[in-house]
């Protein structure tokens, strides 16, 4: 799969606010349908499916989130960004009673159902390393930031 362009700069919230996890669905769902990446049934898709498979993830450097549909939902692939103020709570896709507390969310869209799992897994492995990790939490220009994680996502490092 084709990674290098999965990030970009206009889907990228850093420091942003948000009172929940419903909200924050919301939010980026509108933007995503506003911006012709997803069809009108992403939002609903996205909390169902958040619902059965819990997306929480703890790695070594901080809590992520990786919400994301199924392909039918999608237009046009993406890695959507937000970066939190405040710490919202998902639980641990590995065990659905732990809460985690997430300050970094990457909602994925991918159109190839088959891709699905090797870009999570891509992306797993990239946050066990702490340079992916502060490249995230220290850029604070989206446009450089979506110039290194496109080259970190391509072996660039």
């Amino acid at each position: 799969m084709e990674f290098k362009s999965l990030f970009s700069s206009k889907l990228m919230k850093l420091n942003h606010p948000s009172p929940s996890r419903e909200k924050l669905f919301e939010e980026v769902a509108q933007d995503l349908v506003s911006k012709g990446y997803v069809k009108s049934s992403y939002q609903e898709a996205l909390v169902q499916r958040e619902q059965s498979f819990p997306t929480g993830l703890r790695t070594n450097y901080c809590n992520i989130a990786i919400p994301h549909t199924d392909a039918v939902h999608v237009k046009t692939p993406f890695i959507y960004l937000v970066q939190l103020q405040d710490e919202l709570e998902f639980k641990n896709m590995g065990n659905s009673r732990e809460e985690l507390n997430v300050k970094l969310i990457f909602f994925l869209g991918i159109t190839e159902p088959r891709n699905q799992t090797i870009l999570l897994s891509t992306l797993m492995e990239h946050f066990q390393t702490e340079d992916f990790s502060k490249i995230i939490f220290e850029e604070r220009d989206t446009k450089q930031l979506e110039k290194k994680l496109n080259t970190f996502l391509t072996g660039g490092n």
